[in-house]
This record gives structure tokens, C-alpha cells and sequence, in this order.
């Protein structure tokens, strides 16, 4: 029986937008025994993704400690060593690895681990030409053009497959909380699952806009919960301490006190979740719950916007004035804080200067999104660039 393995050594946002080529693998071949290397802090996450039989940990920290210590004098141990490292990780070689990072060493794993490779680039890990799939995510990173497939959809041209159109799940299996946190999800409601961090300093929301977005929800939603979300304990603290006394009961802060799968949890147990473009807003989105997403800095939502269909997206106005370009990101001014609060409780969207309001869709092709009070037609150009990238899949 044929075994293959998905390699994506990036973060954990990276890791949910690989779930749609995951899907699609084992929909064109459901016999096909599909493992997956991943770093080890996201293991927990990859043993929840449907169709995964074994995760294989990567130990990035021990890498950077062997990239830190190699010289010169010393550079070829360092390669066997390392090259033994991820020899280790797998006592037999996959029949072929499916490769979603450019980074030299997600190749070395692909050729070290499998007989066979699709990744990034054409003709073994030190050819020069590029899949099609790989130069088109590069663009994208690089001009911020041509954002008409989604970046999930993008990994599945890049493993050859085309999208199933489902939203990806993962399998959530509850765990128990400690004490303090088991009631969330369990009294009043609605519960919200704020995220107040994000991965970047430029994506990060305001606290006083985070402060007032919170006040806002509370006194609008008598019996409303909100739980404040991310490894960013700072940003919990500051908000939780200047709420007033009567809300504090009603705002609980589990930041950077949940492991993966107590996260995912609490996520389940949320009716929305609200959050910039970052790892737990695509988790949310991954477990079932309705999001609602403020994208700004560099971030876009046709690129990597929650995938599925009941999403919400306010995606901060591209400024291409001088000195102020689209590649240095987008701050705003203005935030959609009552804007939100309307779509969260009344269901109703209305629009805001300097935003557009986007809602998600899914289709044969994947994700794409729609701009709110508009006809929910996927953009011809989408299939465009299926046809030309890999007509085979178009």
C-alpha cells in the first residue's frame, strides 16, 4: 500500500490552510496511507486532521541550534547531522512527499524522507525552475497582485490535486480544562472568543479599540461572555484590569494559558470568534465556528480569509498614495467596531469608510469571497489561472 507525506514546516495558520490539499489527496486516492511532518509544537493539531494516519514532529529548535553552531571548518558534520535528523524521523521512505514550504529545508526532508517529490520546485530540491503553483504564491507574496486563488487552493494546484469545495474541519475530540476555565462555554451566552494578539506587531488591533469593542459587546448583550484568546498574557491583563468591576465577571482571560487542544475547546464552545488574520481566527474557522475577521497590514482576504461559508471579513481600503503603498500594509483609521457588533447580533452588514465587508464561499475551486450586498460570483479570473497553471485540474 502506498504511503506519501505533507510537509509544511510553517505556522499554525499555514498548517490549517493545508487541511483543503490534505482533502483533496486523499479524495483523488482514498487507498493512499497520508502522513504528515509538521513542527513538533503543532503535532497536537495535526493528529486532529481528518485523513492523517501519523504526524512526524520536526524539531525546529534543535535545527536553529545546529545552523547556529555549524562554521566552516566544521560544515560537513553539521550536514550529516542534520541530514541523520531527518533520516530519523522515519524508519521507511514514503513513496512520495508532498512539499508546501520554499525553505531549503522542507526539500532536504522531502528528499530525505520519500522516493518521489512534488514541491516547489522542478527537478529535485536544487533545481532552479519553479512549479507554476509556487511562482504564482510567490507573486503574491512578493507584488500583493493576483490574489484570485486563495492560498489553501494554492497548495492543492501545488500537490497536483484540485479543492473537494468543503470547508475544512479538523476532528475536535473535547479535553478537560482546569477548573477555573471548564464553566466557559457553559452559562449566559453568547459566548465570543476574542483574539487580542496575532503573529505579527503590524497586525496587531489596538487595546483601547480591542477595550471599547468589549464594553460595546457587554452592554449591548446583557447575558453575553467574551473569552480573550492567544499567547499574549500582557494584552489579556491590561484589557481584563480596565474593564469596569460590573463586566470583569463576564470577560474571561485564558491568554497564554491553553494548550493547542484545550484551545480548540474553548473555540467549540464559542458561538463566534473575532480576530485579525492570524493562527487561532483559521483554528476557529477550522473547528466550525462562525468568524469574524478585520484584515489590514498585509494581510488580504482573497488571499488567506477564513475558508467556508459563513464568514465575515472587513477588509481595511489598499492605499496606494505615495509614501503610503499597499506593500507597507494598511493602518486604519477607523475600526468596524459597532459595524461588527451589528453583524454579530442583528445579522445585519452595513458598510464603514475605509473597509469593504466580504463574505466567504465556497465552490468546485475552493474558496473565494464575495463582497457583502453583491451576487456571490466567483471571479472569472480564478479560473483563469486554473486553466493556465494546470489545465489538467481546470
Amino acid at each position: 500500500m502506498r504511503r506519501a507525506l505533507v510537509i509544511q514546516l510553517a505556522r499554525l495558520g499555514d498548517l490549517i490552510q493545508t487541511i483543503p490539499a490534505i482533502e483533496a489527496i486523499k479524495a483523488a486516492d482514498p487507498s493512499l496511507i497520508l502522513d504528515l511532518l509538521c513542527p513538533a509544537p503543532l503535532a497536537s493539531i495535526g493528529r486532529m486532521v481528518p485523513g492523517i494516519t501519523s504526524v512526524l514532529e520536526w524539531d525546529g529548535a534543535a535545527w536553529r541550534r545546529g545552523a547556529q553552531d555549524a562554521d566552516t571548518a566544521l560544515q560537513l558534520r553539521h550536514v550529516r547531522e542534520a541530514e541523520q535528523r531527518i533520516r530519523d524521523l522515519s524508519a521507511e521512505r514514503h513513496d512520495r512527499a508532498f512539499v508546501l514550504n520554499q525553505h531549503p529545508r522542507s526539500l532536504l526532508a522531502g528528499a530525505l524522507l520519500a522516493r518521489d517529490m512534488k514541491s516547489p520546485r522542478l527537478n529535485g530540491p536544487l533545481g532552479e525552475r519553479m512549479d507554476p503553483w509556487a511562482s504564482y504564491i510567490r507573486d503574491v507574496a512578493c507584488t500583493r497582485r493576483s490574489r484570485h486563488v486563495h492560498l489553501a487552493d494554492a497548495f492543492c494546484g501545488l500537490c497536483g490535486v484540485r479543492p473537494t469545495g468543503k470547508p475544512p474541519r479538523i476532528n475536535v475530540t473535547p479535553c478537560v480544562l482546569p477548573v477555573d476555565i471548564e464553566p466557559i462555554g457553559k452559562q449566559g451566552g453568547p459566548w465570543i472568543g476574542l483574539i487580542v494578539g496575532a503573529g505579527s506587531v503590524e497586525r496587531l488591533v489596538p487595546l483601547d479599540v480591542w477595550h471599547r469593542w468589549i464594553e460595546q459587546f457587554l452592554e449591548t448583550v446583557p447575558d453575553g461572555r467574551i473569552v480573550l484568546i492567544g499567547q499574549e498574557q500582557e494584552r489579556g491583563r491590561y484589557l481584563q484590569d480596565h474593564l469596569p468591576s460590573s463586566m470583569v465577571g463576564r470577560t474571561w482571560n485564558v491568554t497564554g494559558r491553553t494548550t493547542l487542544p484545550e484551545l480548540v475547546t474553548i473555540l467549540s464552545r464559542c458561538q463566534a470568534v473575532i480576530g485579525s488574520d492570524t493562527g487561532p481566527l483559521h483554528l476557529a474557522a477550522a473547528v466550525g465556528v462562525r468568524v469574524f475577521g478585520w484584515y489590514f497590514a498585509r494581510a488580504h482576504v482573497h488571499e488567506t480569509g477564513p475558508y467556508g461559508t459563513h464568514h465575515w471579513i472587513w477588509q481595511a481600503n489598499e492605499i496606494s498614495d505615495e509614501g503610503n503603498s499597499a506593500h507597507d500594509g494598511v493602518r486604519p483609521v477607523r475600526w468596524p467596531i459597532e459595524e461588527t457588533l451589528m453583524a454579530l447580533t442583528q445579522g445585519k452588514v452595513r458598510p464603514i469608510e475605509g473597509w469593504t465587508v466580504w463574505a466567504g464561499q465556497c465552490d468546485r475551486l475552493g474558496a473565494y469571497y464575495s463582497e457583502a450586498g453583491r451576487c456571490a460570483i466567483p471571479p472569472p479570473e480564478r479560473e483563469d489561472l486554473w486553466l493556465r497553471l494546470c489545465p489538467a485540474l481546470g
